[in-house]
């Protein structure tokens, strides 16, 4: 998962299934903004789940066509196509890629119907104003799971490691070893159904024909953490420990780096990895090697100040996403290493000592 480098394609499970076209309302299929003339191209640099049926669920590394891009003072919320897909998105999760769109994007659209122009425009205008009100909703419902932090997660659970990633984790392993797990999403109403049921502190009952779901909601549980799992503060210290010029030397700086995370980071970080590492080991199956797990999985477990505020420039923000790739395909493949028995039995007697307290 990256802007400009190794983007992983969809299977063709991803295409048109019934429940994505029961999520497009009929106002827009009636008025297709596939009708609207494309302003802008962009490449995804921040993945996104619909939340909304009118809205549209982005992966990194996709172009998108934007049709409707309001000041970000206005509204933090665009509208576009990818695929066949049309609807809303929020503006941060893209990049522009130039002033002009490619011709191979515009030649996938049709041509305005200027008799329905005119109903479409304020139509699409009403839906961006009133994108900023429902987006803060999820902000008044941190009571949940998803969203919280995950030291005090855990504290006020009493558990080691997130049931989000325990249960989603044990099921994929005993049912998931299928080509693309963790790379192809499910379907969107089915994850948030089991967002939902987590959230509401219940077990979901999770199914093997949903299993692309099942990891789309592991994946999203880490994306939503306020501080990422390698945490913002330790951010460079991974990075440079990836750079370093020996595998030895490498190693050495990994694991000092996560000897820095908080307790609850660093005992959900090797459950992580372990879970992570015994997938890699059925890539012949899955076709997901550690390097090809590290693509979908860098940009839910590490974030810079500077690709949270957007402000990187496209090679800087490619090659950030190279680095963090990079970061993360170390971890799998070196999971026995870095996390030891010693280790992990250290860490987790200062959990205590290191978990943030309750407001």
């Amino acid at each position: 998962m990256g802007v400009a480098c190794s983007k992983i394609s969809r299977g063709p499970d991803m295409a048109g299934t019934e429940a994505d076209n029961m999520w497009k309302p009929q106002l827009v299929r009636a008025e297709s903004s596939l009708n609207v003339p494309a302003i802008a191209a962009a490449h995804v640099i921040k993945s996104y789940v619909a939340q909304a049926p009118d809205e549209v669920s982005l992966e990194v590394g996709d172009v998108v066509c934007i049709t409707d891009m309001p000041p970000k003072e206005l509204s933090p919320w665009w509208r576009g196509k990818r695929g066949f897909q049309v609807g809303s998105f929020p503006s941060e999760c893209v990049e522009l890629i130039s002033g002009k769109v490619p011709e191979s994007l515009v030649d996938s659209l049709r041509k305005p119907v200027p008799k329905k122009r005119g109903k479409l425009l304020p139509f699409i205008r009403s839906l961006v104003k009133a994108r900023p009100q429902r987006a803060k909703q999820p902000e008044q419902e941190k009571k949940g799971v998803f969203g919280c932090d995950l030291g005090e997660h855990l504290l006020r659970f009493g558990r080691d490691v997130p049931q989000v990633l325990q249960s989603c984790a044990q099921f994929i392993e005993q049912h998931g070893v299928v080509q693309g797990i963790y790379r192809r999403s499910g379907v969107a109403s089915k994850i948030q159904q089991l967002r939902h049921e987590f959230d509401s502190e219940q077990l979901p009952e999770l199914s093997v024909r949903d299993i692309h779901s099942v990891s789309s909601v592991c994946k999203m549980y880490f994306r939503e953490l306020p501080n990422p799992l390698l945490t913002t503060q330790l951010y460079d210290k991974f990075t440079d420990a990836a750079g370093a010029a020996t595998e030895e030397e490498r190693l050495l700086r990994m694991k000092d780096a996560i000897q820095q995370l908080p307790a609850p980071h660093y005992r959900t970080l090797e459950y992580l990895m372990r879970h992570l590492a015994s997938l890699a080991g059925n890539c012949s199956v899955t076709n997901m090697d550690a390097h090809n797990l590290a693509i979908v999985w860098a940009p839910n477990l590490l974030r810079s100040q500077q690709s949270q505020s957007a402000c990187a420039s496209g090679g800087a923000a490619s090659l950030e996403v190279q680095t963090q790739t990079a970061v993360v395909e170390f971890l799998i493949s070196h999971a026995d290493s870095l996390f030891s028995s010693k280790t992990s039995s250290a860490m987790g007697e200062e959990a205590g000592e290191r978990l943030p307290p309750l407001a």
